[in-house]
């Protein structure tokens, strides 16, 4: 059961802008947006029906952003964050073009739709600055914060958004659109709006991750993506694995008890090096409990694929994938060590590839790894960028910062690091 955090504070109703249009270019009626802050875990929580819905007509999935994945993990990350969650709403006007629940349409002369939420944490510094800035909340298993946009509602939404920013009582010159894909609907639509708007800008940071995107077939896939050589030394650890005892490739159905699987995960992942660093779920209460509620909620939403590998029915390696509409998310994995000789946890990678071409319900899964992650990138073809962009809220120190943050990545470059390198050599000579 969610409780109410130390956290929780006030809610505050941020009045609508005289800036958004009630009337389209045809001259049909559009609606006025409202946006509503919100800094306490139960008054989010109390709007998970909207919230749920936006997140089924959204312009872009994203897991990590909705309610049953957030939520909890507020509760065990969020404690002494200054967070705040932002709803756009529309309160008003004819129907727009929009959700998949009504035939690309939805009704706005009944009560408000929620168009829009927007999860941030406020800082007062940035990189060491004296500047205010909000960012997109990223907690420690997040791995893409891009936000739930309604379809039909899209311009609107992020209009309504930036007038938010620009009026908050508790302002900030800078927000930071941190871990945001650049290969979806929702990027084009901020990238359009700044363009559109000519507000300042920056690219403080981009990489690119593993994406499997399934072919006509897996062993079309695995071909291409894995040469001959590395197929068959794969085969071969598959062989003396096997010759350890009764090998199996189970995966989690709906009829099952999932708590059993969410609990043997838990101790498997704890077992290696992640137990010994205390960085596994189970190292602390708050994780825990984090990914016990997160993936219970999962497997009732029928948004958990857990799959793993059997050696005389204990398991040897575990996988717990999420699912989002038509895309999926390579959440965590777990192996035993002991069996690190015969790479359990690329075995199940490749399983994991099979499975995906088996489900004509998905069109891409996304690794959720680090950029250089050796396996994955051996393993999967395609690659997708992740983009930190820096944009002013219209405060003047705010465009200034932005302005010269350009020149002071070039002097890091040219001057700073080349001097530092220079340094450390002779710090090297000396010794």
């Amino acid at each position: 059961m969610l409780m109410r955090s130390a956290f929780d504070g006030p809610e505050l109703n941020i009045p609508p802008r005289a800036a958004v249009s009630l009337l389209t270019a045809e001259g049909s009626l559009r609606p006025v947006m409202r946006a509503v802050e919100v800094r306490g875990l139960s008054a989010l929580a109390e709007r998970r029906f909207d919230w749920d819905d936006l997140c089924r007509n959204a312009l872009e999935a994203n897991v990590f952003y909705e309610s049953w994945m957030l939520l909890p993990a507020i509760e065990a990350f969020g404690e002494g964050l200054d967070l705040r969650f932002v709803l756009i709403y529309a309160e008003s006007g004819a129907e727009t073009k929009g959700g998949a629940e009504t035939n690309g349409r939805v009704e706005t002369n009944g009560p408000p739709v929620l168009c829009g939420l927007f999860p941030l944490e406020r800082k007062t510094r940035y990189k060491g600055l004296p500047l205010k800035s909000f960012c997109l909340w990223r907690h420690l298993h997040c791995f893409l914060c891009t936000p739930p946009v309604r379809a039909g509602f899209e311009r609107e939404c992020i209009a309504a958004f930036f007038d938010y920013l620009r009026d908050a009582t508790e302002g900030a010159a800078l927000m930071e659109f941190d871990w945001v894909n650049t290969d979806g609907p929702f990027y084009e639509l901020l990238a359009g709006y700044l363009n559109e708007t000519g507000k300042v800008r920056f690219v403080s940071d981009q990489f690119t991750r593993a994406l499997c995107r399934p072919a006509s077939d897996a062993e079309s896939y695995l071909t291409e993506a894995i040469s001959r050589e590395h197929r068959r030394d794969y085969r071969r650890r598959l062989n003396r694995l096997s010759e350890k005892g009764r090998l199996e490739f189970v995966a989690l159905h709906r009829e099952e008890d999932a708590q059993e699987w969410i609990e043997t995960f838990l101790i498997l992942e704890a077992s290696g090096w992640k137990g010994r660093e205390a960085s596994a779920f189970i190292s602390s209460a708050s994780g825990r409990s984090f990914f016990i509620e997160a993936m219970t909620e999962a497997f009732r939403r029928g948004r958990l694929m857990m799959h793993g590998i059997k050696l005389d029915d204990n398991f040897i390696a575990l996988k717990c994938n999420l699912l989002a509409g038509q895309s999926s998310y390579a959440f965590k994995i777990a192996y035993d060590e002991q069996f690190a000789r015969f790479s359990p946890g690329v075995l199940l990678e490749l399983e994991n590839i099979r499975l995906l071409h088996e489900r004509d319900d998905l069109e891409w899964m996304d690794s959720c790894a680090e950029p250089n992650h050796f396996m994955l990138n051996r393993l999967w073809t395609e690659r997708r960028t992740i983009i930190d962009l820096l944009v002013s809220t219209g405060a003047r120190s705010g465009n200034l910062a932005i302005s010269t943050f350009p020149l002071l990545r070039w002097v890091s470059r040219k001057v700073v690091r080349p001097t530092v390198s220079l340094l450390s050599a002779g710090m090297e000579i000396t010794r």
